[in-house]
């Protein structure tokens, strides 16, 4: 295992996250989200501040990791890659908190015991601290 490795477990967990996010509530039909003819204005909008926002943070992680600048490949600079899709990946738990909140897509009988895009943030949160926990090993003196 090398760098590289660490890199690109990373920015995996970063392009997952942003073409799931474009797929699962945009594009995918019948709408759920974005463009669901059940939800009010002011809640899409909120839906495409999300999706923005991973994509933003996304391309800025993408950027840590592969971009040209001094302190590339820092332990900064990849730790900093990580939270970001990091931190949306985390938002899924806290917001189960909300009183009537749902992970589940409105309409859609649950299947198992939690919702898919919630068991997949764990997995992504997993493989992001899998990926630090690597940086940090080889950054160890031989």
């Amino acid at each position: 295992m090398n760098f590289l490795t660490v890199k690109a477990l990373i920015a995996f967990a970063g392009v997952a996250l942003t073409l799931g996010g474009w797929y699962f509530d945009a594009i995918k039909k019948p709408y759920t989200h974005l463009f669901s003819p059940d939800w009010l204005p002011h809640a899409r909008y909120h839906s495409a501040l999300w999706l923005f926002a991973i994509t933003v943070a996304c391309l800025g992680s993408l950027g840590l990791l592969w971009g040209h600048y001094p302190g590339q490949d820092s332990q900064l600079a990849i730790w900093v890659a990580a939270f970001l899709p990091g931190l949306f990946y985390l938002s899924f738990f806290p917001s189960l908190l909300f009183r009537h909140a749902s992970s589940w897509d409105d309409g859609e009988a649950p299947f198992m015991p939690i919702a898919p895009q919630v068991l997949v943030a764990t997995v992504m949160l997993l493989v992001l601290v899998g990926a630090l926990w690597l940086d940090t090993q080889l950054r160890l003196p031989a």
